[in-house]
């Protein structure tokens, strides 16, 4: 893409994040440390903006920092790697299919109460409101 180094601010710009989480990619081992310039700052390199476009598009998919860092970790490992991403791909999805039940589940709650409470319009609505929420799992 570039011939010359990014800096933080470009890095973050076109990866579509915040400065601070370019450094805090950086500190928890997602990214390596960057280059420095005789100024100080840090310079990047195509490799870095993919990095964090991976990183940012394994999010998305509901992985989380620490599953990103093994997935990294893992890459070009063979077979052996990819069991692993499908595990941690199938343990995300079971996990994503119990939250969308959940929701589900509260969502159907919460629109047979509205109803009744726009029925109602007098009494401990927002009791019965924070009761729904904390009997939600």
């Amino acid at each position: 893409m570039n011939e010359k180094p990014l800096l933080i601010g470009r890095l973050a710009k076109f990866s579509g994040v915040k400065p601070d989480t370019i450094r805090f990619y950086e500190r928890s081992g997602l990214l390596p440390k960057p280059q420095r310039l005789a100024s100080g700052y840090r310079a990047y390199d195509d490799a870095a903006l993919k990095q964090v476009r991976f990183i940012r598009k394994a999010q998305s998919f509901g992985f989380s920092l620490d599953e990103i860092k093994r997935i990294m970790s893992l890459r070009g490992q063979g077979k052996e790697t990819c069991r692993c991403v499908i595990s941690m791909a199938e343990a995300t999805l079971a996990e994503t299919e119990t939250k969308l039940e959940e929701l589900r589940k509260f969502k159907d709650t919460l629109a047979t109460n509205l109803t009744r409470w726009k029925r109602k319009r007098r009494g401990p609505i927002a009791a019965e409101f924070c009761a729904l929420i904390e009997t939600a799992s």
